[in-house]
């Protein structure tokens, strides 16, 4: 499977999956790449499941290679999973695309071979995982945000033993996970604290924007998300957030214990 992934800037880094791995107690990423793209017939389905569970109001995107003539990715068509988690594409014109969830937050989309007569044995079905992080639950979502300071020891130290600080001026936007929707913003103050009003129990993305003035600082990208669950039974009153840069340029994120 090949993947497009949006990085820093909503730039696309096409041939690039994304494997969940676990450094320490951190969430990050790691790339691979395959350069068979997968074998589907003129009509399929894509269904989005989370643990086995359909997700539905997820707008599922089918656009072009840009490899294959054009200078960029055209939207071909978007539709939304229904109750059951699916999406159906129906006469699609053979040719190489791409689909995947199109959400600001998932950086994954598979890449198709359409043909009119695909091999004996291709599938009929795409399916992904959302959100495909596993999420951190929290009873709210308040507390401090601390981040990777890069220092004058190198590389070599700064990785082996990393120093963290809170950082000032980081910009959160909490959204709804499935439709987006905006909930609330702030800045994040000296101490690196942060409140939000409480919300109701569900699924959210904790948007992450850290200033440009201090961007050269830290390891960890400019703009990424973390997925969080409200809990009112959740192990953590609050977050202890500590972000990392993973591979690929993607966001790690850590919750830790307040000491």
């Amino acid at each position: 499977m090949r993947t497009a992934s949006l990085g820093r800037g909503g730039a696309a880094i096409w041939g690039c999956s994304f494997l969940l791995l676990i450094a320490g107690n951190l969430d990050v990423s790691a790339c691979s790449s395959s350069p068979n793209p997968t074998k589907i017939g003129r009509d399929f389905l894509v269904g989005i499941f989370n643990q086995g569970r359909p997700v539905a109001g997820l707008q599922i995107e089918l656009s072009t290679d840009p490899r294959s003539g054009d200078e960029e990715s055209r939207t071909i068509s978007i539709v939304t999973t229904d109750v059951g988690g699916l999406a159906r594409f129906a006469s699609v014109p053979p040719g190489p695309y791409f689909v995947g969830i199109k959400h600001p937050a998932y950086a994954y989309s598979e890449e198709l071979q359409v043909m009119r007569h695909p091999p004996k044995g291709s599938p009929e079905k795409i399916t992904f995982e959302w959100s495909g992080w596993k999420p951190l639950t929290t009873q709210s979502v308040s507390g401090s945000l601390n981040g990777h300071v890069r220092t004058d020891r190198g590389f070599g130290p700064d990785f082996s033993q990393p120093i963290y600080s809170t950082v000032l001026g980081a910009k959160l936007t909490l959204s709804k996970a499935v439709t987006n929707e905006i909930v609330d913003a702030q800045t994040t103050q000296e101490s690196g604290l942060f409140t939000f009003a409480p919300v109701p129990a569900g699924f959210y993305f904790l948007r992450v924007e850290t200033p440009l003035s201090n961007a050269v600082r830290w390891h960890y990208p400019t703009d990424g998300y973390v997925p969080i669950v409200v809990d009112p039974s959740a192990k953590f009153p609050s977050l202890n957030l500590f972000l990392d840069d993973a591979i690929c340029g993607e966001l790690a994120w850590e919750q830790r214990p307040r000491e």
